[in-house]
C-alpha cells in the first residue's frame, strides 16, 4: 500500500492515482511497516508508553509518562516509515521535523507545548503536552447520536477562541493548513478549543508577507490538507495562505452545525455550496460563513482580525483573557441547544412548537393587499377565502369584508405559515420571494389608486364641461 503525500489516504501499490485527492502519487517500496509501540516500553530511557491515542496519514500518537518531568503525562507523536526510502518518506520526515522545530517557536496556551524531537532506531518521535479532552470530531458524534448538532452561538464562541490563536501563528508566519473537527480538542478543564496536529504547517518565507492578499509562494511546495476542508488551491496546488487557514476553519463550522461531511454540502455537478439550504443561520453569520468559504481567494476574508471584527459582541458572561498574544475565553455554562436546521415545509401550519426563524418574522405586505393571489404561490391556501368577495351569492352577507379581513389576518400571519407551508431553500430565498410580493402588491395598489384618481378627475372634468354647457344654453 502507498500512502498519499498530499492527503493521507492510502491506496493500492499499483496505483499512480490517489483515489482521495487526485494527485499523482509516487510508488513506494513495501517494506512492512514498524509495528505499534506496545504499553509499558520506554523510550529514550525515560518515556513510558501507556496507550495509543490515534493514528493519522504520517504517524501514530501515544500517551506516554515522562519519568523525568514528574511523571507528567505527554503526548508522542510517532513517523510511521512504511514507506522508507521513498520520496513520501523523505517527504513524511521533512514535515515532521518541520513540525518540531516551529512549535518550539509556538508559544501559546491554546497550542500544545513542544518538548523535543528524538530519534529511536528508525523510529522518529515529538514529544508535546498532552492535552486532556476530546476533539470536536467526537463531540459531533456524540451529539449526532441524540439529533443534536453545534448551534450557531457555539459556533461564535468557538471562533472568538480560536480566530486570536490563528492570527499570532500566521503573524509569526506559520500556516496550518490541516484544520477540521478531528484537529481541534475541547480541553476537558476549560472547554477551551485547543489547536492540534500541525504536522501541515508551512513557514512563510516573511512573515510580513501574511497579511498581503498575495503571499509569498516557496518553490517546493508540498499539497497537504484534507479533501473538502482544504481550498482547491491548497490541495492542487500547494499554495497556502491565512484564508487558506479561515476557509478549513468555515468549513469545520458547518460540518459542526449541520452534521454532514463538506461532500454532502456541495452540488457535485457546479460546486456551489449548498449549507444555506440545511441551516437557518442569522443573515450576518451567514454572510461571515459565505466569504470564508468562497471559491476565490480574493472574495474571502485575509486575516482572522477581520472576522473578529465582524463578530457579534461578546456577551456579558464570558471570561476573556489575554495571553500569549491569544484570547482564552471560558464559555458560559448552561445546555446547548442544536442549530436550527431548515424546518420549512414541515406542513403543520397551526402547530406552535414548530418553530421559525426570528429574521422572517413580521408584516406581510404582499399578502394583506393581494391575500388571494399570495396565497397561491405560498401555499398558505386559506388565503383562498378571499374569493369569497366575488360572489354574487355571499356579497351581500359578506358586505365586501372578507378579502381585507383574509388580509389582515395573513398580513399577521403569512409569514409564519408561509415558512410552514411550503420549502424554501433558505431565509434569504423566503425573504426575497416575500419582497417581490410586496413590490407587486404596491405597484398594483398605486396604479389601481392612480386609475381612481384619474377617473376622479374625470368625473369632475365630465361635471364641469356639463355645467358649462347648460350655462350657455340658458
Amino acid at each position: 500500500m502507498i500512502t498519499c503525500t498530499s492527503c493521507g489516504k492510502i491506496n493500492p501499490i499499483d496505483g499512480r492515482f490517489c483515489s482521495g485527492c487526485g494527485v499523482l502519487i509516487a510508488q513506494a517500496n513495501t517494506s512492512p511497516p514498524l509495528s505499534h509501540v506496545t504499553s509499558g516500553t520506554r523510550l529514550r530511557d525515560r518515556y513510558i508508553i501507556k496507550r495509543e491515542l490515534g493514528q493519522g496519514g504520517f504517524g501514530r500518537t501515544y500517551l506516554a509518562e515522562d519519568t523525568g518531568r514528574f511523571n507528567e503525562l505527554v503526548t508522542l507523536k510517532e513517523l510511521i516509515p512504511a514507506n522508507q526510502g521513498t520520496y513520501a518518506l523523505h517527504k513524511a520526515e521533512e514535515l515532521f521535523q518541520r513540525e518540531a522545530a516551529i512549535l518550539h517557536k509556538l508559544s501559546s496556551p491554546q497550542i500544545p507545548r513542544f518538548w523535543e524531537f528524538f530519534c529511536e532506531g528508525r523510529r522518529l518521535f515529538l514529544v508535546q503536552d498532552y492535552i486532556e479532552g476530546k476533539t470536536y470530531q467526537s463531540l459531533l458524534e456524540e451529539r449526532i447520536t441524540v439529533g443534536q448538532t453545534f448551534s450557531e452561538a457555539e459556533i461564535i464562541e468557538i471562533f472568538r477562541q480560536l480566530l486570536p490563536v490563528l492570527s499570532y501563528i500566521h503573524t509569526v508566519g506559520v500556516i496550518h493548513r490541516d484544520i477540521s473537527p478531528d484537529n481541534i480538542i475541547c480541553r476537558a478543564r476549560d472547554h477551551t478549543p485547543v489547536l492540534i496536529d500541525l504536522g501541515g504547517v508551512r513557514q512563510i518565507l516573511e512573515p510580513t508577507a501574511v497579511h498581503s492578499q498575495n503571499p509569498v509562494v516557496s518553490h517546493s511546495l508540498t499539497r497537504l490538507g484534507k479533501v473538502g476542508y482544504a481550498p482547491g488551491e491548497q490541495l492542487r496546488l500547494g499554495i497556502a495562505a491565512p484564508h487558506s487557514d479561515l476557509y478549513a476553519l468555515g468549513v469545520t463550522a458547518l460540518v459542526l452545525m449541520t452534521g454532514k461531511q463538506p461532500q454532502d454540502l456541495i452540488n457535485p455537478h457546479t460546486l456551489n455550496w449548498l449549507w444555506q439550504q440545511e441551516l437557518s443561520l442569522s443573515q450576518h453569520m451567514s454572510n461571515i460563513l459565505s466569504r470564508m468559504v468562497a471559491s476565490q481567494p480574493s472574495e474571502r476574508f485575509h486575516s482572522a482580525e477581520e472576522i473578529l471584527q465582524q463578530l457579534p459582541p461578546a456577551n456579558s458572561g464570558f471570561s476573556i483573557t489575554q495571553v500569549s498574544n491569544t484570547i482564552a475565553v471560558t464559555p458560559q455554562k448552561g445546555k446547548y441547544q442544536p442549530a436550527l436546521v431548515n424546518n420549512s415545509g414541515c406542513g403543520k401550519v397551526f402547530d406552535q412548537s414548530v418553530k421559525v426563524p426570528q429574521e422572517i418574522c413580521g408584516w406581510n405586505w404582499g399578502a394583506f393587499w393581494l391575500p388571494g393571489l399570495w396565497c397561491l404561490s405560498n401555499q398558505v391556501w386559506i388565503g383562498l377565502i378571499a374569493w369569497v368577495d366575488l360572489s354574487f351569492i355571499t356579497l351581500p352577507l359578506t358586505l365586501g369584508l372578507t378579502w381585507p379581513i383574509v388580509g389582515v389576518v395573513l398580513g399577521i400571519k403569512g409569514n409564519e405559515w408561509a415558512w410552514k407551508s411550503r420549502h424554501w431553500k433558505s431565509i434569504k430565498d423566503f425573504q426575497n420571494h416575500q419582497r417581490g410580493w410586496a413590490l407587486v402588491s404596491w405597484l398594483i395598489i398605486s396604479i389601481l389608486v392612480g386609475l381612481v384618481l384619474l377617473l376622479v378627475v374625470l368625473i369632475v372634468v365630465f361635471g364641469i364641461a356639463v355645467a358649462g354647457i347648460s350655462g350657455i344654453n340658458i
